[in-house]
């Protein structure tokens, strides 16, 4: 089964919400959560495009923070097909090293926008993916009938849809559900 499962990447696999306050605490900005439930750093955080930019700069994407929970569960997401980011396209190459160091084999990591994620997951044949953006399961359910997907609830969410049918807390909890199928 894992062989047909895509796992996003931000929010599943690399806690990029810690890597970022990390980065904003060494640039001197005292910068904290304000509206937890949205998705948008600018709006989350209420501090400018520009900030969230600068922050970006300094992130190393090809070393950022993993969940505590992906070191456990290394084995088995060895064996999912690929990964599917909306991460800018110029990380891509980034984001592929840091894969590469953290599970010790290189896996396919493909671009999309949030809103194309599903012709990649058609074209892939994949049938499970994980994302920590409901607006994003929305939309594969809508346009992807194949594809059994799954909200990982991180707290945010696009508050004006419903919430997914298909929601987990933690990657545990559908790999666990995958070694019984």
């Amino acid at each position: 089964m894992l062989s047909h499962t895509a796992l996003d990447l931000d929010g599943v696999i690399f806690d990029y919400e810690k890597t970022f306050r990390k980065k904003a605490a060494e640039l001197g900005l005292n910068i904290s959560i304000k509206h937890p439930e949205i998705y948008n750093m600018a709006e989350r955080y209420e501090i400018s495009q520009e900030t969230v930019s600068l922050i970006n700069s300094k992130i190393n994407f090809s070393d950022m923070d993993i969940f505590d929970e992906v070191i456990n569960l290394k084995r088995y997401i060895n064996n999912v097909k690929c990964f599917i980011t909306s991460s800018p396209l110029e990380m891509l190459h980034l984001r592929k090293a840091n894969i590469s160091k953290i599970f010790g084999k290189d896996i396919p990591v493909y671009y999309a926008d949030t809103k194309e994620k599903h012709r990649i997951i058609s074209e892939l044949g994949i049938k499970y993916f994980i994302d920590d953006y409901n607006a994003v399961i929305h939309h594969i359910e809508a346009n992807c009938p194949d594809c059994k997907a799954y909200w990982l609830n991180r707290g945010y969410k696009d508050e004006t849809l419903p919430e997914p049918v298909n929601k987990i807390n933690n990657l545990t909890e559908f790999l666990l559900f995958q070694r019984k199928s």
